[in-house]
């Protein structure tokens, strides 16, 4: 019979373990004191819990007092058919050997012979649900006969560790998913994760949306979640748009530009869903969005690029039909002008070539045009290699023409200059030439005037009463193509031409620097 002191001081260690177990996080501190208390209750002086390991093919010194440091924690047991551990957990009930020396029921392993012990007690443990956790196993290094009372007392403390050891592996286990979710929230830095009130004031902001939106926690949190808006979306109350329909619906898509604290933009892939207590009332608001920045800055380039080849190749096909035209243009008129087939073949090579000449230049830099003292400089060099020296001067202002202007203009030098070499000032020992040109202002728009002196030749001063290509080209091509105007003068002393176009952006690209070729 257990007496009331014993009574009490049982009761006593059931209250002071239910105290330590609420206070305790820790589950190995736990068993452990419960291994103090339940020996110490007892009078055994030894005590152990084994946990079931293994999918149930061990069991485990998980704690106990009373025994060696390379027991507790580190030995452990088969689940043997023979073995009072494995009798107790899978019947579910106590075992009880006053003295092993004469068991005859059960196999008692070897470490407990060694330390001498005599008599033990097998409870088993089972947590919420049934399910086994282990067994507390008392031992002591005498023979005893363990009472009911003392039985009862085991079955209880075992009734109350259960509880307490699922309870604190739910919180381990709870803990383990808040660490692992904290570290998954830091580390995510290109998600923004952030909470608000009812009210769509930020309460939490993450590393993740430091890193996306630039404001720090401090700087952010009590603000209204408008601030990450654009100025164009707040004006037309996107920010109230998506939250009502989080509201209504209990989630809202946000994909959309956003605003960085340092004001410029990143745009984000995301959703807001609405927060709910159990009984419905609203809590708040979960907003999780990516950054996608550099995706959609690509896939704009991407299709920028696309708009711009799709560009490039309607202008080359511009480019193709036009220069074949010309080509075609030039082989006609050149057959209807020429004398004889040589002639027609010499004159065709050197109006394609002064045309190619362009084409080449304007097509390396299109945008930037032809500058007019190198295509009057290397026309001239091209028909008149050997009379450069008879080339006064080229000068006039910086001026660059665009691709049209120049491939009209250099055909017009061309059949100057070829005229020069055949009848004019590079066919006679004294002949010279000088070819300036400046822009003159006029009541409706700025023109290019581009001058052409021949001297030093001995002419009729009659204009010639047969037309050729060359003449053609300057007085009608030049107004027709370019909207410019020509005059052809043949003094007595050399051709004079005046050419002059308008000097608009769509033919002329002036500088305001002078540029002389002498």
């Amino acid at each position: 019979m257990v007496d009331s002191e014993q009574m009490m001081r049982r009761q006593k260690v059931l209250a002071d373990f239910g105290e330590f177990a609420l206070r305790s996080g820790d589950l190995d501190a736990v068993l452990t004191e419960a291994c103090r208390l339940v020996a110490e209750a007892l009078g055994t002086g030894r005590a152990k819990i084994l946990e079931i390991q293994e999918d149930g093919q061990c069991l485990f010194v998980r704690a106990g007092v009373g025994w060696k440091l390379d027991i507790v924690g580190h030995l452990r047991l088969p689940m043997s058919e023979r073995s009072s551990e494995t009798y107790s957990i899978n019947e579910g009930k106590p075992v009880i050997t006053q003295d092993i020396a004469k068991e005859e029921r059960f196999e008692v392993p070897e470490f407990m012979k060694e330390a001498g012990v005599v008599a033990l007690a097998n409870v088993p443990i089972f947590v919420p649900g049934g399910q086994a956790f282990g067994l507390l196993q008392v031992d002591d290094t005498k023979p005893r006969a363990f009472s009911e009372e003392d039985t009862e007392f085991l079955r209880t403390y075992a009734t109350l560790l259960g509880p307490v050891i699922d309870r604190l592996h739910k919180v381990r286990t709870l803990h383990r998913q808040e660490e692992s979710f904290r570290l998954i929230v830091e580390n995510t830095l290109d998600y923004a994760i952030v909470l608000t009130d009812a009210e769509d004031r930020i309460t939490e902001w993450t590393p993740g949306a430091q890193a996306v939106f630039g404001w720090t926690a401090d700087e952010i949190k009590g603000q209204y979640s408008a601030i990450l808006f654009t100025p164009e979306d707040r004006e037309a109350g996107e920010d109230r748009k998506e939250i009502e329909t989080a509201r209504r619906e209990g989630f809202a898509p946000n994909v959309r530009w956003h605003l960085h604290k340092d004001g410029s933009r990143v745009f984000i892939e995301g959703v807001v869903r609405a927060l709910r207590e159990s009984n419905g009332e609203l809590r708040g608001f979960l907003k999780i969005g990516q950054d996608v920045t550099e995706r959609i800055q690509a896939e704009e380039r991407l299709r920028e690029s696309e708009r711009h080849a799709k560009l490039l190749l309607a202008e080359l096909q511009h480019r193709v039909r036009n220069t074949l035209a010309v080509v075609r243009s030039i082989a006609r008129r050149t057959v209807q002008t020429s004398e004889s087939v040589e002639d027609y073949a010499m004159h065709l090579e050197g109006r394609i070539d002064a045309f190619a000449r362009v084409q080449a230049a304007v097509t390396r830099t299109p945008d930037a045009g032809l500058e007019l003292t190198t295509l009057v400089a290397d026309t001239l060099l091209s028909v008149a290699a050997q009379e450069g020296e008879r080339v006064r001067h080229i000068k006039g202002p910086n001026v660059r023409l665009q691709a049209k202007a120049a491939e009209t203009v250099a055909l017009a030098i061309h059949e100057l200059a070829t005229n020069a070499v055949k009848y004019g000032a590079l066919s006679a020992e004294q002949g010279r030439i000088e070819v300036e040109w400046t822009i003159e202002e006029s009541p409706e728009q700025p023109r290019l005037v581009l001058r052409w002196t021949e001297t030093g030749v001995r002419l009729s001063g009659e204009k010639p009463t047969r037309r050729g290509f060359g003449t053609e080209l300057i007085e009608r091509i030049l107004a027709y193509d370019l909207g410019g105007e020509a005059n052809l003068e043949f003094t007595p002393d050399g051709l004079h031409c005046t050419i002059s176009l308008p000097a608009t952006g769509d033919l002329v690209l002036e500088n305001a620097q002078p540029a002389r070729r002498s």
